[in-house]
Formats: structure tokens, C-alpha cells, sequence
């Protein structure tokens, strides 16, 4: 027998090698044994360590739904979410688990006012199963949402807290929110019909006010855009529309100053000049987007074209 083969068979290594198998094998074992004793005491947070060390040894869904049942009751509702959804990840058919656990996140959630917990909880629930209701959760998210907050998460949760908002003034304020993540996201094209809508309802004055202001930065946002790409022609019906709909206002005189810029680059002078104009009228003193226009007046006469 070649040396190599009786050294594969030599006695003490494969002892060596089986006491080194069961270590590996049993260590995971012992810390899920040690978290569930501490779990019984009541000891959550000895209980989430032994569950997290197991689980980095050897991830099991059995391990995922202590760590989660742990981390909850713990208060860290952020791993208790992602817990339950790496639950599912592993053994599909223990979803319905996974769901009751993800609203018992969603709950303690609200009852601490942990904006993120509930965040990742609800996250949780659509991604694992986007048909189920989640109504009871639309006040929350209604009081809650952060206008600067991030806004794939916003564009996910808006539109669900929208569909089960008790009556139509929070419907408008959760489709307004919606709106404004979908332009923060770099959207505006799909935000730009959500303004329009809530315009359209004047269902309430100070709302209508803010989708209108939405209306007109997306309109801007998308003629300027076109403008960048070489689109002179939509660049144009882009910031008309904005100066129209935005009237007095920075977005709108804004519009006027991109359109004199389009009527130039065109060579209209006396169309570059009245748009230019037209940013100047209504503007408070100091405004800089006036003085900017002014500015360019002034390079138009100096060119030596005639303004009226």
C-alpha cells in the first residue's frame, strides 16, 4: 500500500479528524442550545448573541426565527426584520411565519415611534408577499415619513399607505409625499402625472399649492434636461409649460431665463429678450435669478441687439 494511503488510514489521524468534525459540527449546536436557555431566562440579549454566533457557524431557518423572535424582543427591530426575511430565503414554505413576525416588528415599531424599524418591516412584508393588506399600518406611515428620507424606500412604501389611507385629504398627502420621492429618486417623468392629478382635484387649497410647485420643478427639471440632450424643440414646450404653470414664482421666472437661453441659441433675439424680461417682472429686490436675467439683457444690448 503506497505510504500516502496508509497515512490517509493511519488510526490516530482519523481520530484527530473525527474529534476535529464533531468541534465543527457540534459548535453551533452548543451556542443554539446556550441561546435557547438564555431565551427562557429571559436573557434576549445573551439569547441573540448565541443566536448570531451559531448562525454565522451554520444559518438554518430554525436559527433565523429565534434570532428574530431575540432581536425583537431586544428592541432591534431592524435585524428582527431581516431575520424573519432571511427565514423565507431559506425554507419558502414557512412564509406565513415570517409574515406574522414581520407585523409583530411592524407593531413594536410604531408603539416605540422607530421610523426605520417600520420602515424595514413593511419592506419586509412586500418582499416576501406583496399582496398582503397593509392598512393598518397607512396612519403610521402618513405621520411618519421623512420628506428628506430615502427615497427608494419612500417610492415603495408611499404608494401602499396611499391605497389604505382612511379618507381623501391623506390620500392627497401621501400621493403628494409620493410624488416628491419619486423627483428626488430622479423621476419626475412619473411624478410629473401624480402633481398634475392632485391639481386637477383642488381638493384641498394648500396641498393643490405645493403639487403645483411640484408640477412646475418637474416641468423645469425636464426641459432643461432636454436641453442637455440636444433637444431643442422639447426643451422649449418643457419650459413653456413651466413658465405658464409656474407664473410669478423663482421656478417659473427660472423657466423664463432657460427659455430666453433656447430663443438665443436659436438666434431670436427678441424672443430671448422678452423671456428674459419676463423673469425680471414680479421679482422681489435681490432675487438672484432676476439679476441673473438682467445680466443677460445686458449682454444683449451690448451685442448690440435692439431690447424693447
Amino acid at each position: 500500500m503506497p505510504a500516502g494511503n496508509r497515512a490517509l488510514r493511519s488510526p490516530a489521524l482519523l481520530a484527530a479528524a473525527a474529534v476535529i468534525w464533531w468541534a465543527c459540527g457540534s459548535s453551533a449546536a452548543d451556542h443554539e442550545t446556550l441561546g435557547d436557555r438564555a431565551y427562557v431566562g429571559r436573557q434576549f440579549g445573551d439569547a441573540l448573541v448565541e443566536y448570531r454566533i451559531a448562525i454565522k457557524q451554520r444559518s438554518t431557518s430554525r436559527l433565523r426565527a429565534k434570532a428574530g423572535s431575540a432581536a425583537l424582543h431586544v428592541g432591534d427591530l431592524g435585524e428582527a426584520a431581516a431575520q424573519y426575511v432571511a427565514l423565507v430565503r431559506g425554507e419558502p414554505e414557512r412564509r406565513g411565519e415570517a409574515e406574522d413576525g414581520l407585523e409583530r416588528v411592524a407593531r413594536a415599531a410604531i408603539q416605540a415611534n422607530d421610523r426605520a424599524g417600520l420602515t424595514a418591516a413593511i419592506a419586509g412584508l412586500r418582499q416576501i408577499n406583496a399582496t398582503r393588506p397593509l392598512g393598518a399600518f397607512a396612519g403610521p406611515l402618513a405621520r411618519g415619513t421623512p420628506e428628506n428620507g430615502s427615497a427608494t424606500d419612500a417610492a415603495a412604501l408611499l404608494p401602499v399607505a396611499a391605497a389604505a389611507a382612511p379618507d381623501a385629504r391623506q390620500e392627497d398627502s401621501l400621493m403628494l409625499q409620493y410624488a416628491r420621492a419619486l423627483t428626488r429618486g430622479g423621476r419626475c417623468g412619473a411624478g410629473l402625472a401624480i402633481f398634475e392629478g392632485l391639481v386637477r382635484r383642488q381638493r384641498d387649497p394648500g396641498l393643490v399649492r405645493s403639487a403645483q410647485q411640484g408640477l412646475v420643478q418637474c416641468e423645469l427639471q425636464q426641459g432643461r434636461q432636454a436641453l442637455e440632450q440636444g433637444q431643442p424643440q422639447q426643451a422649449e414646450e418643457w419650459l413653456r409649460r413651466a413658465a405658464a404653470d409656474g407664473a410669478d414664482t423663482p421656478a417659473g421666472r427660472a423657466a423664463y431665463v432657460s427659455l430666453g437661453d433656447v430663443m438665443l441659441a436659436r438666434g431670436d433675439f427678441p424672443g430671448a429678450a422678452d423671456a428674459y424680461l419676463r423673469a425680471t417682472q414680479g421679482a422681489p429686490p435681490g432675487d438672484s435669478i432676476a439679476e441673473q436675467a438682467r445680466q443677460k439683457l445686458g449682454n444683449l444690448s451690448n451685442a448690440g441687439t435692439v431690447v424693447r
